[in-house]
């Protein structure tokens, strides 16, 4: 049983056939006679021209398509993105649950870097030293000054990732004065 050839072997058989060599060949050029090799290889030298001292170029490109030609499509063209050059489908979550979940990331992103925690225990310590009403004084007056100072300036940010985190200061101290606010 012969195996069958492998895709190197056609593609070398399919090589030799389109120059002409071998008895399957393609086209005029099939080669009948034993010393097909030696005529397909042997060129002839090219004759200086007598006229003109520089002897003849010889051409570089091939005649035909040649094997290293460069087609049109092979070659990707570089591109944007879709995300950059379209418009986005608008989002299946109203603009409310989006902002809702926004904020709601941002406090979380601040109780995860431990922002909370420092907010929390600064306004526990005022309602434990002087009062609950200098407590939630000191709470709002801080989100209406981070609010006003910081995040008024930084919601316009672009790309959306850095106005998200310009957001954690005011969204932990929101979360933090809400936390605590009740048991006061």
């Amino acid at each position: 049983m012969t195996a069958a050839p492998g895709p190197d072997e056609r593609r070398a058989r399919h090589i030799l056939r389109s120059h002409g060599v071998g008895p399957d060949a393609y086209g005029d050029t099939m080669a009948t006679d034993d010393d097909w090799w030696d005529k397909i290889y042997d060129e002839p030298e090219p004759k200086a021209d007598p006229d003109n001292e520089e002897p003849a170029a010889e051409e570089d490109t091939p005649t035909g398509p040649g094997r290293f030609t460069p087609q049109p499509d092979y070659w990707p063209r570089p591109h944007l993105p879709d995300a950059l050059t379209h418009v986005p489908a608008r989002a299946a979550l109203s603009p409310k649950t989006r902002a809702a979940l926004y904020n709601a990331s941002a406090a979380g992103a601040g109780w995860g870097l431990g922002l909370y925690h420092q907010v929390a225990a600064s306004i526990a310590d005022c309602g434990t030293r002087y009062s609950t009403s200098g407590a939630l004084t000191l709470g709002i007056g801080s989100c209406l000054l981070i609010a006003h100072v910081w995040d008024r300036r930084t919601r316009h940010w672009q790309p959306a990732a850095l106005a998200w985190a310009a957001r954690i200061p005011l969204a932990t101290t929101i979360l933090a004065l809400a936390l605590w606010a009740p048991r006061a």
